[in-house]
């Protein structure tokens, strides 16, 4: 189960939109779990073990270090656990967060399972995850230290500038990603090559990929709480062209129709 969002500081709120305290019962072994695209970066900070899996349909072991990231990706994930932490603390970035306070552009090369903080930002992250690691399960304490170590990441990093992206995301979010990348452009005064230079660069997917995640997620929030009377309702209220192109939309981020969406366990719950 997890915790609510746990708001950090108020300097960090429009950066990081929340932390998130999952607790796996039984360390949460020999189980399917999934991930969805839903539009941001994550923090993984395991308490105890590191997560040891394959991939449902795989047979390869992923074993992961206990502090990774987790970049923006665009295509559901299904993972036969092994053996699991019990506790994790996640820092779900804005989706232009994780640019701005790790100071990395977000097109970059990332491990599609997790990068190992330690692999990504070098020595200077190791005090951070020492005193982690010596806080045990002291959930609320690694949530100081995690909320003032990215404070101390935003003093740093506070020439770089995410306005103009932060702007369009707000209007995707707003829009439920149906606004056009023409019209997008237009409001956040970029040209559109320039535009989608620089949303890859700090989001790390394009405004248009972007914009079908963020809709996948409102219409996959209506579906699990049966806001909607029927599928053509989704379709006309999420702008798709017909029923085919919603069915085969919410494939590509699901990994299954909408009518046979599994219960299964997301990582983050």
């Amino acid at each position: 189960m997890s915790l609510p969002y746990i708001q950090p500081s108020p300097s960090l709120c429009r950066y990081v939109a929340g932390y998130v305290v999952s607790t796996y019962d039984n360390g949460f072994s020999n189980a399917i779990t999934s991930m969805y695209p839903i539009g941001a970066a994550i923090l993984c900070f395991s308490l105890d073990n590191a997560v040891v899996c394959t991939e449902v349909g795989k047979t390869s072991i992923i074993k992961h270090t206990r502090f990774n990231f987790i970049h923006q990706f665009t295509h559901p994930r299904f993972y036969q656990v092994i053996a699991s932490p019990k506790k994790v603390l996640h820092v779900i970035f804005q989706p232009y967060g994780a640019y701005k306070l790790l100071g990395i552009p977000q097109d970059g090369s990332f491990d599609e399972h997790g990068t190992s903080l330690s692999d990504m930002l070098g020595p200077t992250i190791h005090p951070l995850l020492k005193q982690i690691e010596d806080a045990g399960d002291n959930i609320y304490r690694v949530i100081e230290m995690v909320d003032d170590w990215l404070e101390h990441q935003l003093t740093k990093n506070e020439k770089m500038d995410v306005a103009r992206i932060s702007h369009a995301c707000s209007l995707i979010t707003a829009n439920q990603g149906s606004i056009s990348i023409e019209q997008l452009a237009q409001k956040v005064c970029l040209s559109k090559r320039v535009l989608e230079y620089k949303f890859k660069e700090q989001v790390g997917v394009s405004p248009k990929l972007y914009s079908r995640i963020i809709r996948f997620n409102s219409l996959l929030a209506d579906i699990k709480s049966h806001k909607f009377k029927d599928w053509q309702e989704l379709v006309l209220q999420y702008n798709y062209f017909d029923q085919a192109h919603f069915i085969k939309d919410f494939k590509r981020f699901s990994g299954s129709s909408p009518a046979h969406y599994p219960p299964i366990r997301s990582i983050i719950a």
